[in-house]
């Protein structure tokens, strides 16, 4: 990050995540996917588990009117796949925040027919 763009996020208290997302908003050359990959690392999840696109030129961007294009994210381990409008005035950073807070990319856990039991101990009357 260039000195006066530290200087600037410093005096208006932004951590490097804010920032990112600041000059997205404003158009000044932010990356959307460096933004989210932060947002992820920050949630604690491993970002390799994840496949981050974005679509400025598809023809569904084009055919909604999104002028942003769209952002889809995808956890590999689980899957679940969502999709955000990502144009100029959309909430879409709010939006994959809102997704997990309820839990949609959460880890995949074993349904209880699945999981392992250990085998149960015989007890010394029944011997």
């Amino acid at each position: 990050m260039p000195r006066r763009e530290e200087s600037i996020a410093s005096a208006h208290g932004l951590d490097a995540t804010e920032l990112s997302m600041a000059r997205m908003i404003l158009g000044n050359g932010g990356d959307k996917l460096d933004t989210l990959r932060r947002l992820l690392a920050t949630r604690g999840l491993d970002v390799r588990d994840f496949e981050m696109e974005e679509d400025a030129h598809s023809g569904i961007s084009q055919l909604l009117g999104l002028a942003g294009g769209i952002v889809s994210l995808r956890r590999r381990s689980t899957g679940e796949i969502r999709v955000y409008a990502a144009g100029p005035g959309s909430a879409w950073y709010a939006a994959i925040c809102a997704d997990l807070d309820r839990g949609y990319f959460r880890a995949a856990t074993p349904s209880q027919g699945f999981r392992r039991t250990p085998p149960a101990q015989v007890s010394a009357l029944w011997v």
